[in-house]
């Protein structure tokens, strides 16, 4: 067989397959690195997504506590409400409950007043009376005395479980603010508003759904930070609960949580506020529960190694999970299962059941001092 007279030839049979091979190798890699890539795009997008959200939420709960009010209209009222999630006849968690008095602006009095009278307006419709007017023909609030530079506001914070969403064991975050000394609506602070867990419809307002965890200490004149917060029974740990009027409206036998710090003095007409407060807020969006692995196989309440169909999309060891209402700190993740600590979180370890969904959310934590504290509290007084 001659040669082609310039000098070259075609590629045979087996360098072509070769070649054809390579090249699947290279773009098959290729596809899964950005494959890879994009994965993780998509998860750095949707964390910081959350953690902005949950930003925004304890933002606004963290200005609530910057501006407690100090004098002798001030209070602070920090507690613990159980609930039956299961519906077995017993408590198996509990959300926090935050009431106070704080200082705002003149703007917002005004709001506050405006609304207040569009309620009353609205009341009366309804009891068929005249209505009142609530604003003047140009739209503006209606002419009356102008507000305080800066005036007191009852604001409450409550947290309870979310029965009408897809998981029983996430809860729903409820805010409401009331001027204070307004005759018109009863105080948020009333222990009525809250009888049997829940407050009325309408009392409070929806500002946030899946709530995974809320977590509240505060730290008394005695704690101390220097190492870290910890909760506990000692005049340096720091508490759950809290009565700045002490008035004994927490009652400590409905949860461990209700226990007031150690070395409290006695009231004296001035409210008794903590020096710092730590805030930690996890949620978790519909869309996330997508991503959400599940278990493969059923788990005894003693089992710490969980087999789950996908470990990736499972937090960091050191972080938190909720399984059929129980919280788990992981500690590992190997391939198709994943090492947990049971029974976090002051929850019982329980059986768990085959498919049960992992649940987890983008954790936030603060610290908010509280520059109104009585510095000269008499200790044991």
């Amino acid at each position: 067989m001659s040669r082609p007279r310039n000098g070259r030839r075609g590629l045979t049979l087996v360098e072509l397959l070769t070649a054809t091979l390579l090249a699947a190798f290279v773009v098959t890699g290729l596809v899964r690195l950005l494959d890879l890539t994009l994965d993780m795009w998509s998860k750095a997008e949707v964390r910081r997504d959350g953690v902005e959200r949950t930003n925004t939420l304890l933002g606004l709960m963290a200005d609530d506590l910057r501006n407690l009010h100090g004098g002798a209209s001030g209070d602070l009222l920090v507690d613990w409400q159980p609930f039956d999630h299961d519906a077995d006849g017993l408590a198996d968690r509990a959300w926090p409950r935050l009431r106070l008095v704080r200082q705002v602006g003149a703007a917002a009095v005004q709001q506050l007043q405006a609304r207040a009278a569009e309620e009353a307006a609205a009341f009366a419709a309804a009891d068929g009376e005249a209505p009142v007017p609530t604003s003047a023909p140009d739209g503006r609030a209606p002419a009356g005395p102008l507000p305080e530079a800066t005036g007191l506001v009852e604001v409450a914070w409550v947290l309870v479980p979310d029965d009408a969403g897809p998981d029983r064991f996430r809860g729903r975050l409820l805010r409401g603010e009331r001027l204070f000394g307004d005759l018109g609506r009863d105080s948020l602070l009333d222990p009525a508003l809250l009888s049997g867990g829940r407050p009325e419809d309408g009392v409070l307002d929806d500002v946030a759904t899946g709530v995974l965890w809320l977590g509240v200490e505060l730290a008394t004149q005695t704690t101390v930070l220097s190492n870290g917060w910890e909760v506990g029974p000692r005049l340096a740990d720091a508490c759950t609960a809290w009565d700045a009027r002490a008035a004994d409206r927490i009652d400590p036998e409905l949860h461990a949580r209700n226990e007031l710090g150690k070395g409290m003095p006695a009231f004296g007409g001035r409210p008794l506020l903590p020096r710092r407060v730590r805030l930690v807020l996890e949620l978790e969006r519909e869309k996330d529960i997508k991503r959400r692995t599940r278990l493969l196989d059923a788990a005894t309440a003693v089992q710490t190694q969980l087999q789950v169909d996908d470990e990736r999309r499972v937090p960091e060891p050191g972080s938190y999970v909720l399984i059929d209402g129980e919280w788990m700190e992981v500690l590992g993740i190997d391939p198709g299962r994943i090492r947990v600590r049971r029974g976090a979180r002051e929850t019982a370890a329980h059986e768990l059941p085959a498919g049960a969904l992992v649940h987890y959310g983008a954790s936030v934590e603060t610290e908010v001092p509280i520059l109104l504290h009585e510095d000269d509290w008499r200790l044991g007084g």
